[in-house]
């Protein structure tokens, strides 16, 4: 990987932190892709997951530009869009067909794997890219499941210009902050169905796995008994983003009330906290 100057590492600090602050039943979502495109400049972004042997889509989520967000998911009763048809019949493009060959996970430009004036010659390029406007790539390889490969997808239009080492670096360094994102949403979604079952026992255990480092830390200042004001003082914030973070907890937890909260999360300590802060509503 290139060296990133100390603005570049900055952004990517920046950016991994706000990432860790992100709330959504989904990893990949659009508020995420937006901000992958500030520290990436890309005309357009795509989340996917790709059956190969089977020749199909399973998942794309897309922000471009102009035209806002786009969510597509395979079911029975939708299997495949046109433009999902026509990939495959075309398709799939060069660095897919490279993972497949080489096993190969990292970060890749198309420009990597195939010489541009190469590229433009395939009917993938210009049954399925150009029309799109699109002709420099950018891919992150989630997933090292070759018969269902996951990818990070960033496009740019001829006149942009390629990507650079540095934007491979920088999207390099974010794939832990990406794997993150899914082991927390998917602790969310056992939250979920553990909350609709109503089993307290369930809730638990992935309830504290779920929690940010400060959503965990403004949860033990609340069972020690402190009120909002006095968490906001200790930890130099204000006491409107402590409410916040408590909403955020309460919404992880399946709960609505900060003693709920604190119960499901800290069983033990909870009973030395004196009652006022048990019925102290999150203002």
């Amino acid at each position: 990987m290139t060296r990133l100057s100390r603005v570049d590492l900055e952004q990517v600090v920046g950016c991994s932190g706000e990432m860790a602050e992100l709330e959504s039943d989904e990893a990949y979502s659009p508020e995420l892709l937006a901000r992958v495109q500030e520290l990436i400049r890309c005309d357009a972004i795509t989340y996917q997951e790709v059956e190969h042997e089977a020749r199909r889509s399973r998942l794309v989520i897309s922000l471009q530009q102009e035209g806002g967000a786009y969510r597509w998911e395979a079911s029975t009763a939708e299997p495949s869009t046109a433009d999902d048809e026509l990939y495959w019949r075309v398709g799939p493009c060069p660095i897919a067909q490279h993972r497949i060959r080489e096993r190969d996970v990292g970060a890749l430009r198309m420009s990597d794997v195939i010489s541009l004036r190469r590229f433009r010659e395939l009917p993938v390029y210009r049954e399925y890219f150009q029309p799109w406007g699109m002709c420099h790539m950018l891919d992150l390889g989630l997933s090292a499941r070759w018969h269902r490969q996951r990818s990070l997808i960033l496009f740019r239009a001829e006149h942009s210009g390629d990507f650079s080492e540095r934007d491979r670096t920088v999207l390099e360094l974010l794939r832990r902050h990406f794997h993150g994102l899914e082991a927390r949403a998917a602790l969310r979604g056992q939250l979920v169905e553990a909350a609709h079952r109503g089993q307290p026992d369930d809730l638990h255990a992935p309830a504290d796995g779920l929690l940010t480092a400060r959503e965990r830390e403004i949860v033990e200042l609340v069972s020690e008994g402190k009120t909002n004001a006095e968490i906001a003082a200790q930890l130099w914030i204000a006491p409107s983003t402590v409410k916040k973070h408590l909403e955020h907890v309460y919404a992880k937890v399946g709960v609505g009330r900060r003693a709920a909260a604190v119960t499901l999360l800290r069983p033990v300590q909870l009973t030395d906290a004196p009652p006022e802060a048990l019925h102290d509503a999150a203002r």
